[in-house]
C-alpha cells in the first residue's frame, strides 16, 4: 500500500520523495514496491531520474528506467511495462541475499538528481507490442522471434533461436510452434519453465508434441550468464544436449536475452567471429523494436556494450571490452567450459552436434 506521496504537486521547489513498502519478490528476485509509475510520476519523479532507495540506514543510488539498462549486478528501479508496480533489483542477478525477505518493510524514494539519465532512458526504451498486425513488415517467423542460427561452422538445420513455443505470455507461441514444424526442429533447450510452469500452458499443437517426446531440456536461467548459478545449470544442460535428436531449439520468453547469451556461446565454440555474433543478436531487436545498427547505431552500440558484451568478457576471460573483436572466442569459450566442468569428450559431443 502506499503510504505517502511527498508535496511536491503543491510545492513545485520540493525534492520527490515517495514513501512505500516491499510488497513482494519475483521470480528474479527482485522486490515489487507498493506504487506504481503512475504514483512516480504523481510524486515528480520521470523515467530517467537519479533516485535513492532507502531502507533503514540503508540508502543506494541508482537510475529509474522503464527498462534494465545498466549492466549486470548494478542497482536500479524499473518501471517495467509488464509488471504491476514499481521494481527495484540489481539488474539481471536479482537483489542481494541482504535485501531478500523483507516483505511489508517501508521504503522511501528520493530525488539525487533530476534528468541524470535521461540519454541512458532515451536511447534504450523501446516498446513492443503483441498484435500480429502491428509488424506488417515481418514475417510470421520474425514477429515470432525464431530463426536458424547459422553463424560460423554451425551447420544448416541444425540449430534454431525463438521467443516462446510453450507459454503464449507474449503472443506468438502459435507462430514459434509453426515455425518449429516447418523446420522439423526435433529438441528444445528451454531456459525459463520449471516442470511445474509447463504442466500449465495451453500449448499450440507442435510445441505439445515436443514437450511429449521427452526432448526437451529444463533449464530455467535468471538473466545474468556471469553468475555461477547461471553457469552451472546451463553447463549441465549442454552436457545432455546431444544426446537428444537435432534440429535443435535454444528459447527463453522474448528469445532476447537468456537466448541471447546461450546462442552467443555456441556461435563462439563453433568458430563465430565478434562480428556474427553481434549481427545474430541485434537481430532480435530488429524483430521487436525495428532497430537497426544502419539507422540505429547509438541504440544499437549501447545494448551490445551493456548486455552482449558483459557476457562475452566474462567467458573469454578479457577485461577491456575493446579487445572482444580480436578474440579467438573457439578457443576462449572452449577454455571457460573446461574450467567449469566440462570435459573434452564432452564438449567434441557438443560442437558435433551443431556443426
Amino acid at each position: 500500500m502506499l503510504i505517502f506521496a511527498c508535496c511536491a504537486r503543491n510545492n513545485p521547489k520540493a525534492d520527490p520523495i515517495l514513501q512505500g513498502t516491499i510488497t513482494s519478490y519475483n521470480e528474479f528476485g527482485a522486490a515489487m514496491l507498493s506504487f506504481t509509475e503512475a504514483d512516480m510520476s504523481a510524486a515528480g519523479f520521470t523515467l530517467g531520474d537519479v533516485i535513492s532507495i532507502s531502507l533503514d540506514s540503508r540508502q543506494l543510488t541508482m537510475p529509474y528506467y522503464d527498462g534494465f539498462y545498466t549492466r549486470n549486478g548494478e542497482f536500479l528501479c524499473v518501471a517495467y511495462p509488464t509488471y504491476p508496480s514499481i521494481c527495484f533489483t540489481a539488474n539481471n542477478t536479482g537483489l542481494p541475499e541482504e535485501y531478500i525477505g523483507l516483505e511489508d518493510f517501508p521504503v522511501t524514494v528520493k530525488l539525487e538528481k533530476k534528468g541524470g539519465c535521461i540519454d541512458v532512458q532515451k536511447a534504450l526504451s523501446m516498446k513492443y507490442t503483441n498484435v500480429r498486425t502491428d509488424y506488417p513488415q515481418l514475417s510470421d517467423a520474425a514477429f515470432a522471434n525464431a530463426r536458424a542460427v547459422s553463424a560460423g561452422r554451425i551447420g544448416p538445420g541444425k540449430l534454431y533461436r525463438s521467443s516462446s513455443p510453450f507459454s503464449n505470455e507474449i503472443g506468438r507461441s502459435a507462430y514459434v510452434s509453426e515455425f518449429l514444424a516447418k523446420e522439423k526442429v526435433k529438441s528444445v533447450l528451454n531456459l525459463t519453465d520449471t516442470q511445474e510452469k509447463m504442466q500449465g500452458y495451453d500449448m499450440p499443437a507442435y510445441s505439445t508434441t515436443l514437450w511429449n517426446s521427452g526432448n526437451v531440456i529444463l533449464c530455467p536461467l535468471k538473466a545474468d550468464p556471469t553468475a555461477d548459478s547461471y553457469n552451472d545449470a546451463l553447463i549441465e544442460a549442454l552436457k545432455e544436449l546431444p544426446s537428444h535428436p537435432a534440429p535443435y531449439l535454444v528459447h527463453c520468453t522474448e528469445g532476447k536475452d537468456r537466448t541471447g547469451y546461450v546462442c552467443a556461446l555456441l556461435e563462439g565454440l563453433c568458430g563465430a567471429s565478434y562480428e556474427e555474433i553481434v549481427a545474430d543478436y541485434l537481430l532480435t531487436y530488429y524483430n521487436y523494436f525495428d532497430k537497426t545498427p544502419q539507422k540505429d547505431s547509438d541504440v544499437c552500440n549501447a545494448l551490445v556494450s551493456l548486455r552482449l558484451n558483459t557476457c562475452l568478457m566474462h567467458y573469454a576471460g578479457v577485461s577491456d571490452e575493446s579487445k572482444l573483436p580480436e578474440v579467438n572466442y573457439s578457443v576462449a569459450f572452449s577454455s571457460y567450459l573446461f574450467s567449469h566442468g566440462m570435459n573434452q569428450a564432452q564438449l567434441n559431443a557438443l560442437i558435433q552436434a551443431l556443426e
